[in-house]
């Protein structure tokens, strides 16, 4: 008698190690400006100095939390006007959610800090370890001191991106001049130390590790984005008639 029950499909695929190959074009010169642009704004915005006189702190953005303040440059906000950062909020998700029934996935592909991070650490690695196919010849190859020395400068580089990371976080909520030097000489808080060590801990292993798994499994966002898609709606399909069969590189 033949078998007809229904194997369930496991609840998490076996990891595959993706590796992207480098591609030029238009759209890949437009991710490389919002990087850019974002990158910048998220380390350069702690450092930016507003005058607000004595007895104020003077840094453009800063969630004090202390005192219960939020300044945003001539902007400052008091527990009792949370209201307007809620409707700023409001009007972000409905900008999200309009961008994605007009554009598609265009938050996950441009914006989205997973996505611009794992940009830069996969920037980083193939300067140090070479494109996709010289990164799969190494890992299947034997240990040598080349590999060796390569993959160090590469996880090297991505603790010193995490930790300017994290401790870019930190800067928004202290002093940006005063929490550094206070980090560098030993002085910061337990909650300083622990708070930094947290945020480059996550980075290193978000964008260095888990890259597309924190999109598969961790993001709440692909839940529920098909259902702000309709049949306008852009949307990255593959091409079969174009891409099958394929033919060796």
């Amino acid at each position: 008698m033949p078998d007809t029950s229904i194997t369930a499909p496991p609840l998490y695929a076996p990891h595959r190690k993706v590796y992207p190959r480098a591609v030029k074009g238009r759209v890949r010169r437009i991710k490389w400006a919002v990087l850019t642009v974002l990158l910048g704004l998220y380390y350069v915005v702690p450092w930016l100095r507003w005058d607000r006189g004595p007895g104020v702190p003077d840094q453009a953005v800063l969630a004090d939390i202390g005192n219960a303040r939020l300044f945003f440059f001539w902007i400052e906000l008091w527990p009792q006007e949370i209201y307007f950062l809620t409707g700023f909020l409001i009007l972000a998700a409905i900008g999200l959610f309009a961008a994605t029934s007009l554009f598609g996935r265009i938050w996950c592909g441009f914006t989205c800090p997973q996505t611009v991070w794992t940009d830069l650490f996969l920037w980083v690695e193939r300067r140090i370890e070479g494109d996709r196919n010289a990164r799969m010849k190494r890992d299947a190859g034997p240990p040598t001191r080349d590999r060796m020395l390569r993959r160090a400068a590469k996880h090297a580089a991505w603790l010193v991106i995490a930790a300017a990371t994290g401790g870019a976080w930190i800067m928004y909520f202290q002093d940006a001049p005063t929490v550094v030097r206070e980090i560098l000489t030993g002085a910061a808080s337990l909650e300083t130390y622990f708070f930094f060590g947290l945020f480059t801990t996550t980075t290193y292993v978000l964008a260095g590790f888990a890259r597309e798994q924190v999109c598969t499994y961790m993001c709440p966002w692909p839940r529920f984005q098909g259902a702000m898609l309709d049949q306008d709606s852009l949307v990255v399909t593959y091409r079969d008639w174009r891409g099958e069969p394929r033919q060796s590189r």
